[in-house]
């Protein structure tokens, strides 16, 4: 018995590890940082990570968890930006999920995150980091960036 427990006390060290090592920053609002956290951490993977660190972006998330008529909804909008720049990146990614059956806040919140985890996975980091990265260019070679790299 004891070391099933050990175990299972293990790979749950190891997988909130997992999350913790990933650090990078963001722009969303309280609700939705408190809905990460509440869920373990940020669902998204060491290249992404990679690609927000490497290019200097943050990982925007807008979106909302609610009760509507009795029912439970959690959405969200995914896109990367340059915060010093305010530049983001044309290409989004949408995600909702809806329970018609349960309505409560919790459970709104609860499929918010599994919004937010779709649409990380489903948002092309690369391709919208090049976008990114195109706007840069636009700005700084018009001077208008008002920052230099």
């Amino acid at each position: 018995m004891k070391k099933s427990v050990f175990a299972g006390m293990t790979l749950l060290a190891a997988l909130s590890s997992a999350h913790a090592e990933c650090t990078f920053n963001n722009q969303t609002s309280d609700d939705i940082r408190a809905t990460v956290v509440a869920a373990g951490g940020w669902p998204i993977n060491d290249a992404k990570c990679a690609v927000l660190n490497a290019k200097k972006l943050s990982l925007s998330v807008s979106g909302q968890a609610t009760v509507l008529d009795g029912v439970s909804v959690g959405w969200v909008s995914v896109m990367l930006t340059d915060t010093a720049l305010n530049i983001r990146s044309d290409l989004t990614q949408k995600s909702t999920y809806v329970n018609t059956k349960r309505a409560s806040m919790d459970l709104a919140k609860e499929i918010q995150y599994d919004a937010i985890r779709d649409a990380i996975n489903g948002l092309d980091f690369d391709k919208a980091a090049r976008e990114v990265d195109a706007y840069r260019a636009k700005a700084l070679a018009s001077g208008k960036a008002g920052i230099k790299r």
